[in-house]
Formats: C-alpha cells, sequence, structure tokens
C-alpha cells in the first residue's frame, strides 16, 4: 500500500476504511431495528426525517435549523404518529401542515416550492416505510434496504474496474452505465437470495422467484434515480454533501437517497399485488 509524506494510508484509502467502519457499526443496528418493529422502527423513521429535513434546508436555504425546518419537523413527526397510530385525522391534518408550511415560507421569504418538495421528500417515503413495516413486515423491508446496498456496493465496483460510458456526466460524473448493469445483478442476484432464505417465513411477496427477481432489479434501477435527483438538486444549490453526520458517508441524505424513491414504489407494488398482510 502506498503510503504519503506522512507515513499514512492515502486520503481515499483512509476514507474508504473509514466508510466501511461506519458501515460495520450501523448495519446491525439497523437489520435489528428494522426486524423488531415497533416503537424503535417508530423512532429510528422520525429520527431520519427531521435529519433529512434538516439537511435539506441546509442544502435549498443555507440553512439547517430555522422556523421552516421546525415546522416541517413537527408536522412531519406528528403526521407520522397518526399513522402509526391510525387516526382518523390524518388528511386533515396533512392539509393542515401543507398549509403552514407555506404560510411560513411565505413569511420568511423561503423558497415555497423547495419547502414543500422536501417536507414530501422526507415525508412520503417514511409514511411508506411505516405502512409496510406494519402491513407486511420488518422482512420486507430489510429486503428492500439489502436490494438498496447490493445496488450500491455492486455498482461501486463494477463502476470502478470496468469504467465506461458515463450515465449522466453533468449531475453525477462517477456514476457508469457498467455501474449500473453491475450493481442492478448484483442486487437481483441478493434480493432473491434473501428471500430464499426468507422461505420459511411465508412471505406472499418471496413465493414467485421471477417476479421477485424482476421487481429486485427495477427497484434497483430506481433507487439509482433517486441518487441522481438529490445530486441534481446539490448540483442546483451547489453544494457536494447533504452534510457530515455520517463519517466517511456524508450525510442521512447521501446515504439513503436511492431508498427515499423505492420505499413508496415498493409500497404501491406489493399492495397491488398482494394487498396489506
Amino acid at each position: 500500500m502506498a503510503q504519503d509524506h506522512k507515513g499514512q494510508p492515502p486520503i481515499k484509502t483512509r476514507n474508504l476504511l473509514t466508510r466501511v467502519i461506519s458501515a460495520l457499526v450501523m448495519l446491525p443496528i439497523a437489520v435489528y431495528i428494522i426486524l423488531g418493529g415497533g416503537l424503535a422502527f417508530f423512532v429510528l423513521i422520525g429520527l431520519l426525517t427531521v435529519i433529512i429535513l434538516s439537511e435539506w434546508n441546509g442544502i435549498c436555504e443555507n440553512k439547517a435549523f430555522s422556523l421552516l425546518f421546525l415546522v416541517q419537523a413537527v408536522c412531519s413527526v406528528l403526521l407520522l404518529w397518526q399513522i402509526e397510530w391510525n387516526s382518523p385525522y390524518f388528511i386533515l391534518s396533512f392539509l393542515c401542515s401543507i398549509v403552514s408550511i407555506v404560510a411560513v415560507s411565505y413569511v420568511i421569504k423561503a423558497k415555497i416550492f423547495w419547502s414543500l418538495f422536501g417536507f414530501l421528500y422526507a415525508f412520503v417515503p417514511s409514511v411508506s416505510f411505516l405502512l409496510i413495516s406494519n402491513s407486511s413486515g420488518g422482512e420486507i423491508v430489510l429486503w428492500m434496504m439489502i436490494v438498496i446496498w447490493s445496488m450500491d456496493t455492486g455498482a461501486y465496483f463494477a463502476g470502478k474496474n470496468i469504467g465506461g460510458p458515463k450515465m449522466s456526466p453533468t449531475i453525477s460524473p462517477n456514476k457508469t452505465w457498467s455501474g449500473l448493469g453491475g450493481g442492478t445483478l448484483t442486487a437481483m442476484v441478493f434480493g432473491s437470495l434473501y428471500a430464499y432464505y426468507m422461505n420459511d417465513k411465508n412471505i406472499t411477496l418471496f413465493e414467485d422467484a421471477t417476479i421477485l427477481l424482476i421487481l429486485s432489479g427495477l427497484f434497483a434501477i430506481l433507487s439509482q434515480i433517486g441518487d441522481l435527483v438529490e445530486s441534481a438538486v446539490k448540483r442546483k444549490f451547489s453544494v457536494k454533501d447533504s452534510g457530515a453526520i455520517i463519517p466517511g458517508h456524508g450525510g442521512v441524505m447521501d446515504r439513503v437517497d436511492g431508498v427515499l424513491f423505492v420505499a413508496p414504489a415498493v409500497l404501491v407494488v406489493t399492495y397491488m399485488l398482494y394487498g396489506w398482510g
């Protein structure tokens, strides 16, 4: 291994090591909470929602914590609470939240479009997570995460070793078509292996291997679209990372941008194919 002038590993190697260590620490905790569900899962989703909102405001308003962030965060958590406990007033509360965010944005002269976009960007996937977990179980949520994690890992190594044409040089210069292909195949393999391992759980989604394989590939590709959307937003506002809360990974948005697009899609597809439960 090459050493730099201080006798330490190169910066890229140190960054990769930091990313690996962070992932090894967070992964078992995340899996435990996802499969356990309940209050811990609700708290995790609520916390991630609030952090994403702060990072979004940091990108779009150059101010992570403000009155706008406070209103968005309070509205999001209260709405998630209503979803978790099946409140009959959810629709009314949601409409009131939209009005509140628009009003605050107008008063403080924030960008109304980006304020609402950010609120929905954080809130809709969080609702999807809760509904999937409550109706179909943590095993489906974990499958979705494995598909996305596999996509990211496979895309990284395929892109580094194969290279080739860029997917979108102006938005995300590091993404290649070979990375997309390699990541998609990796996601299909690991998504199917996980489902096979869970075949004794009698999960309807995992019973048809062909459908599962197709869905794993489609959701993997969708996660990359989510990644590109976040990259486009950061590029518009000339921001490199959404934050620095996770060592070696940047912000929470930088790690879950693909999930934010996939979770609502998984909710819709599983409901259309199999209904609740």
